[in-house]
């Protein structure tokens, strides 16, 4: 694992400013290719606004990169910019990082495991709980749902690009 991945900083804004300057665009022209307005450029280019997933995938489109690459490396210090794969093999460099994340699944799976089965052991232990309990605990059965889908997809996912 390199180092920016380590300390989990987040480069969107500069990689933003980087790849519009290097297409040689303006704001408004970035803007207005990906289907936004100028001043979405400029809020996410200082940081001051995130882009919502949508337009982060228009920018990631836009520019031929990964949303990964976008959002968590340093492009301007990569060498080359790199080029979203499309359906192309895993390059050594990127499978100890999906080694990581199928890591990181399993991990945050036992941990979703954990949570339910704490939760049906202390809710045995109630005999009768009042409205606001159950209304917690029917909520945390809904969101436990759908962590559990979420998690499913995201290991559909990283096989999926496993098989690549």
């Amino acid at each position: 694992m390199d180092s920016q991945q380590s300390n989990s900083k987040i480069y969107l804004s500069d990689n933003i400013r980087f790849l519009r300057k290097q297409k040689e665009l303006s704001q408004e022209e970035l803007a207005t290719k990906v289907g936004l307005n100028r001043g979405n450029i400029a809020s996410y280019e200082k940081g001051t606004a995130e882009p919502k997933l949508c337009n982060l995938l228009a920018l990631s489109k836009f520019f031929e990169v990964t949303l990964l690459d976008l959002t968590q490396r340093d492009l301007q210090n990569f060498g080359s910019v790199p080029v979203s794969p499309n359906g192309t093999a895993i390059s050594e460099e990127e499978k100890p990082m999906l080694n990581e994340y199928f890591t990181r699944a399993s991990e945050l799976d036992e941990v979703l495991e954990g949570l339910n089965c704490y939760h049906c052991y202390k809710k045995k232990s109630f005999d009768e709980m009042p409205k606001e309990q159950q209304m917690l605990v029917s909520n945390f059965e809904k969101l436990f749902e759908v962590a559990q889908v979420l998690m499913d997809s995201h290991k559909e996912l990283l096989a999926f690009v496993q098989s690549k």
